[in-house]
């Protein structure tokens, strides 16, 4: 994204400055990295992205080193509508929690996939990433769209992949999963369910992408 380039334009300019440290790699390992350096900075990524890793024991970054983007999108499609992307069925409470609304445009976004890696209610899994909740949330147009789009990083067993996201300044979590129908997906109000889920089950949880 735009605003992510003077950081990225700051980060290069940091290793240049001390490439000092450079000299720790042998002269087999630099001259590897002068050959392909779109996979030596995959490797550098992912290290860091790594060290985000040790500190969560209860999320597990799946999708390290791979940049997973959602279009821009006008904000004008609900999950209640979208029949056709979840044709295994759509949670009535969509319309019954009057979430059938249409959201904010957004721009191009990154994101993140994590797996659960200990047993944790969503409170516990968001919390974990100690970010802002509405840092964490996706719109329902954006949901729809990595369903669509990056169906591959949804988890195929169980009760799926959850995403945040919010409406009238409420916060929901919608869960996908996969049957032999196809794709469907329920709605559960974040603040109000406390059930533990399992890691076991490896569900997953998807969010903007964060800065470590």
């Amino acid at each position: 994204m735009p605003e992510q380039l003077p950081q990225v334009s700051k980060l290069a300019g940091v290793l240049t400055e001390h490439q000092r440290y450079f000299e720790a790699l042998s002269s087999e390992n630099r001259q590897w990295a002068i050959n392909n350096p779109k996979d030596a900075i995959l490797l550098f990524a992912k290290a860091v992205e790594g060290r985000a890793m040790q500190k969560n024991s209860i999320l597990r970054l799946l999708s390290a080193g791979t940049t997973i983007t959602l279009a821009p999108c006008d904000g004008t499609q609900t999950l209640a509508q979208a029949k056709k992307t979840f044709p295994s069925g759509i949670d009535s409470d969509f319309k019954n929690c009057k979430l059938d609304k249409q959201g904010l445009a957004t721009e191009e976004t990154s994101v993140q996939v994590y797996e659960l890696a200990k047993n944790a209610t969503f409170a516990q899994m968001l919390g974990s990433l100690g970010a802002d909740l509405d840092k964490l949330c996706l719109t329902q147009h954006q949901i729809k769209v990595f369903c669509e789009q990056h169906s591959n990083w949804l988890h195929t067993d169980g009760y799926g992949t959850f995403f945040l996201f919010k409406e009238d300044e409420q916060f929901f979590v919608a869960g996908v999963g996969v049957d032999s129908g196809g794709l469907y997906v329920y709605v559960r109000r974040f603040f109000e369910d406390d059930y533990v889920w399992r890691a076991g089950d490896a569900p997953r949880l998807v969010v903007p992408q964060l800065t470590v």
